[in-house]
């Protein structure tokens, strides 16, 4: 049976997604709000990336009212718009299912030459539920707009690739290697990245601390992007939260 989130996307908007990933940064201080076209195109996006039992709400003001500040965090500049995700009662998988979905769409800000940020603490739950529906939640906010600095995503630190692996991904065929980094340049919590991959036997293995997990969603839409263009199919290993992921063969002309 496949995994909720396989096929949800097509080629050419993971491609899409793919292409904006090296621009993709974690954003704070914003230049301006989104303009009328680019929120449009955005409404089409949230509509369409929610997986099952997943749904982003727009704000097209307000921001100011959202975030909490916290001490030693950067503080927001001129935030206004703003994305809710939720999940809704009863949702299979919510918290990753919610991360594959964000992140697409998260990505897709970053395609309309817009940034944004993930948020999954210090915000006003009540601005958050003036969107929601009946049975709805809100897991994570998402602040985005213009951003103030249009190349922020070369401040944006990684751990290199041999720290999620205890083999040596250069060995690995192109296809795995490539799909491991971009899973490399994926978000997370306080940028902790707990992901691991391995791979064996022709199969790509990835984990994050658990299954149901917002940051192990949002690295698992990185490797869905770079693994897009060829066919594939992933299945959960016995332990319950690792995913395995291997090409498929072609098939013979009868």
């Amino acid at each position: 049976m496949p995994l909720p989130f396989e096929g949800a996307y097509t080629p050419s908007q993971l491609k899409r997604w793919m292409d904006a990933m090296p621009r993709r940064f974690s954003c704070r201080a914003f230049a301006g709000p989104a303009d009328a076209s680019q929120l449009a195109a955005l409404a089409y996006t949230a509509d369409r990336v929610g997986l099952k039992g997943v749904r982003i709400a727009l704000a097209h003001k307000g921001g100011e009212d959202l975030v909490l500040s916290v001490p030693f965090f950067p503080r927001f500049e001129g935030l206004a718009q703003y994305a809710v995700l939720f999940a809704g009662e009863g949702a299979e998988l919510p918290a990753l299912l919610l991360g594959v979905s964000g992140q697409a769409f998260q990505l897709e800000l970053a395609a309309l030459g817009l940034q944004g940020c993930w948020m999954t603490g210090n915000y006003r739950r009540i601005v958050a539920m003036a969107h929601a529906k009946e049975g709805e939640r809100p897991l994570a906010v998402m602040p985005f707009g213009v951003p103030k600095d249009p190349d922020g995503a070369r401040l944006s630190r990684r751990k290199i690739l041999t720290a999620f692996s205890p083999d040596d991904p250069t060995l690995w065929p192109y296809w795995a290697y490539r799909a491991a980094e971009a899973m490399r340049s994926a978000p997370s919590a306080m940028n902790r990245q707990p992901w691991k991959v391995s791979y064996a036997g022709s199969t790509l293995s990835f984990a994050g601390s658990r299954l149901d997990s917002i940051d192990t969603g949002i690295a698992l839409m990185h490797l869905e992007c770079a693994l897009g263009n060829s066919p594939h199919a992933w299945r959960l290993a016995g332990d319950g939260k690792t995913l395995l992921a291997q090409l498929e063969e072609p098939h013979e002309p009868v």
